[in-house]
Formats: C-alpha cells, sequence, structure tokens
C-alpha cells in the first residue's frame, strides 16, 4: 500500500468517528433536552393540579358564606346600598374564576405565574368581599 492510500485510509476513519461522535452526541442531547421538557412539563402539571385543589377548597369556604348570607337575608336581613355593589363585583368575579379554573390546565409554562398570581388575587379578593357583606348583618 502506497503512503498516500494508508493517508487516505486514515483521514476517511478520523471523519467517521468525528460525524459519528457529532450525530451521536446531537442524538444525546436531543434525549436530554425532551427529558428536560417533560421535567418541565411533569413540574407545570403538578403546580396546574395544585392550584385547582386550592382554588376548589377555597371556593368550597366562599360557596359556605354565600349559603350563610342567603340564610340571613331570608331571615329578613336587608343589605345596604355599598353591600349590593359589592355583591354586584362579588358575582363578576366568580364568575371570572370559574371561567379560569377550566383554563388552569391549559396555562403555558410561559404564562403560569402571571395566571397563577392574578387568579390567587382574584380568590383571595372575592373571599374578602364575602367577608365584608357578611360582617355588615
Amino acid at each position: 500500500m502506497n503512503r498516500k492510500s494508508l493517508i487516505g485510509i486514515i483521514l476517511i476513519g478520523i471523519s467517521f468517528f468525528v460525524f459519528y461522535g457529532c450525530t451521536d452526541r446531537s442524538k444525546h442531547e436531543t434525549e436530554k433536552a425532551g427529558t428536560t421538557e417533560n421535567v418541565i412539563s411533569e413540574e407545570l402539571h403538578k403546580a396546574h393540579c395544585d392550584l385547582l385543589a386550592k382554588a376548589n377548597e377555597e371556593l368550597a369556604i366562599i360557596n359556605q358564606k354565600v349559603r350563610d348570607l342567603n340564610d340571613k337575608i331570608q331571615e329578613g336581613g336587608k343589605l345596604s346600598e355599598a353591600q349590593n355593589t359589592a355583591l354586584d363585583d362579588f358575582e363578576a368575579k366568580q364568575a371570572s374564576i370559574n371561567k379560569r379554573m377550566h383554563e388552569i390546565k391549559n396555562v403555558s409554562q410561559e404564562d403560569w405565574e402571571s395566571f397563577k398570581t392574578t387568579f390567587e388575587e382574584d380568590l383571595a379578593e372575592i373571599k374578602t368581599v364575602i367577608d365584608g357583606v357578611l360582617n355588615g348583618f
């Protein structure tokens, strides 16, 4: 075998290993990225479920307070104009919360923090409103 053929075979061999290593590494990086994406998805899914569970607990408490308010009204209690206005705001926020509860599982990672913060603030707000109306009796 002459010297040029031997050098050519060595270069082809080295090229083969370089390209093989690059494609194998690329494949490994793709698999790693997919695993990371699944971990993020699992974490996001858990966050969705946690917020949904918290919302259900909070809304159960709020609904009990609404029933208590209805009982007081049926017993002859009168609502002031401010209480009526507060209840109108309460109903609008509660309808919005109910709608967003059905959307929780569809919120993307990028929008999650904003969605969660707004949702929790609205839950706290309607709880405060119903407490204020009840305490007005």
